[in-house]
């Protein structure tokens, strides 16, 4: 059983930790969202909602609901990564807690755990949560568990990380700053692995930490078992990713075995437009994306490797699992 080395009623409570939450419709579950955040026991927060176009009063809800304890961003073009990266160009925190709106906070003192484990590791960058369910938030969904380690023996361990979902991650600011956040041109979907490994070419560091638990209240599944436009654009961002990133050669065996996976994925489950539209998008990338081509060097690709076998480095074997008395 790990110990801790820095218990998290100890970190100094003067740092200000902003909290994005993005939102497009589904009040009900935003207003569930926003009443975890402002539980939470950590004392300074500003908490910024970044509405994308709702048409079901979202943001007239967040005003009388919550007043001036909540700033909403009220956008006129719908674009999820746009929107993240708005609400982080607005954040005044040094940290900033990154939310979708059907995300809550069972425990209160997890934005408190997340700044110990910064103080603790200096090195790290971004946070990863653990995303559950109402039902048992301490157990991950197999949907958001893309990493390269079985679920069933590491769901409950520390470990440096080459990917984060973006639906509930905790970052430094300055992180965001210099890497620039999100890729707009991406809309949705795969755009935490195209920051992942931008982050991880410019040396930041990231960990997945089991006691930053969440839940997740509309559960989708396994979504390339359904018919979906989100197919088409996992597998257009997945191609771009390979524009942006991969050298020629990685790059094809890459690209060659998620167009053949989903290629049968489409067939068997109806969704063969969707496919080929992907598939000529991605290729034939925008000029937005194919102005961005930095293949990561093979010093980096070692380091991916290192990180998805264990080797880089060696596992934190010390670290916060303590809570402040009496919460």
């Amino acid at each position: 059983m790990v110990q801790p080395k820095l218990a998290a009623s100890s970190v100094p409570e003067d740092a200000l930790v902003s909290v994005v939450v993005l939102n497009y419709n589904n009040k009900e579950l935003l207003e569930q969202s926003l009443a975890s955040v402002l539980d939470q026991s950590w004392p300074k927060l500003e908490v910024i909602v970044v509405d994308n176009c709702s048409t079901d009063g979202s943001p007239e809800m967040v005003e009388q609901r919550f007043g001036d304890k909540v700033r909403v961003i009220r956008r006129t073009v719908n674009s999820p990564t746009a929107g993240r990266n708005q609400g982080f160009e607005a954040a005044m925190g040094d940290y900033i807690l990154s939310i979708d709106n059907d995300i809550t906070l069972p425990d209160r003192n997890a934005v408190r755990k997340g700044m110990a484990l910064f103080q603790q590791f200096p090195k790290v960058a971004v946070l990863a949560f653990k995303v559950g369910t109402s039902e048992n938030p301490t157990e991950p969904l197999p949907e958001h568990w893309w990493y390269s380690r079985p679920l069933d023996t590491w769901k409950d361990r520390f470990f440096y990380t080459d990917f984060f979902s973006e639906g509930a991650v905790m970052f430094r600011s300055k992180t965001l700053l210099t890497s620039g956040g999100y890729d707009d041109e991406f809309f949705q979907y795969f755009e935490s692995v195209d920051l992942s490994l931008r982050l991880i070419r410019d040396g930041f560091e990231m960990l997945y930490c089991p006691v930053l638990t969440c839940v997740e209240l509309r559960v989708r599944g396994l979504l390339p078992r359904k018919r979906t436009p989100i197919n088409y654009l996992s597998l257009r961002n997945r191609l771009w990713i390979v524009w942006k990133h991969y050298p020629f050669w990685r790059g094809l065996r890459f690209a060659v075995g998620r167009v053949a996976i989903a290629s049968l994925r489409s067939v068997r489950y109806g969704w063969v437009d969707y496919f080929f539209r992907g598939v000529v998008e991605g290729i034939a990338a925008p000029r937005a994306i194919r102005t961005q081509r930095r293949p990561l060097s093979r010093d980096t690709w070692h380091k991916i490797r290192d990180i998805r076998g264990g080797l880089y480095p060696v596992t934190p074997d010390e670290v916060v699992t303590s809570t402040p008395t009496g919460s």
